[in-house]
């Protein structure tokens, strides 16, 4: 959410797709800083309730900005249109990873075949699990090698430090207040 917040005037007016949206705390942040549409999608059902439960209790997001839906990553659905890909704390293991990467490869792929400004991409990594990094997937490698000729910034991890973090995760059971370093992969904005 806060990588959404830097980006505030693009994310106004856009149709944002969350992958991986949990209880949608990215989803509402987007609604929050003025999104047209947000996507949040998730393949656990009780997720989806809780996502659409906190998205109705705020009284500034319109009834009709959020739509929490089932989507699995691993299926040959292509992905909902949107203007901006959100994928935060999604990479569990190498083959969720490795989905993630792909989808993300699809939305660059088909924003630039359609003649679209191409999709914005913020991907979000704070566990950092061994073997999630697809950028090493060929596809991925390929992509960039096509960034590169065209003049573009290839995907690349950077590393963040968050300080005084307060929050939870797959390995903390209460909230906590810790320093971490968070790997993004930001795209499409400004600097390309």
């Amino acid at each position: 959410s806060q990588e959404l917040m830097k980006q505030q005037k693009y994310v106004s007016n856009a149709t944002v797709l969350v992958l991986g949206a949990g209880t949608g705390v990215e989803a509402q942040a987007a609604a929050l800083l003025g999104a047209k549409k947000v996507i949040a999608t998730d393949i656990n059902p009780l997720s989806l309730q809780l996502l659409e439960y906190g998205a109705q209790r705020i009284d500034t997001i319109g009834s009709d900005v959020v739509e929490a839906k089932y989507f699995d990553l691993f299926s040959s659905d292509p992905l909902p249109e949107h203007n901006i890909l959100v994928a935060a704390d999604t990479l569990y293991n190498a083959e969720l990873a490795k989905q993630v990467g792909h989808r993300l490869h699809e939305a660059i792929i088909r924003s630039f075949e359609d003649g679209q400004t191409p999709t914005k991409i913020i991907v979000t990594d704070s566990q950092k699990f061994h073997g999630t990094n697809f950028l090493e997937e060929q596809e991925m490698i390929d992509l960039n090698a096509i960034f590169q000729e065209g003049k573009w910034k290839p995907l690349q991890w950077e590393v963040e430090a968050l300080n005084n973090f307060c929050g939870s995760g797959v390995l903390i059971d209460d909230d906590q207040t810790y320093d971490v370093d968070v790997r993004v992969i930001r795209w499409g904005w400004d600097d390309n």
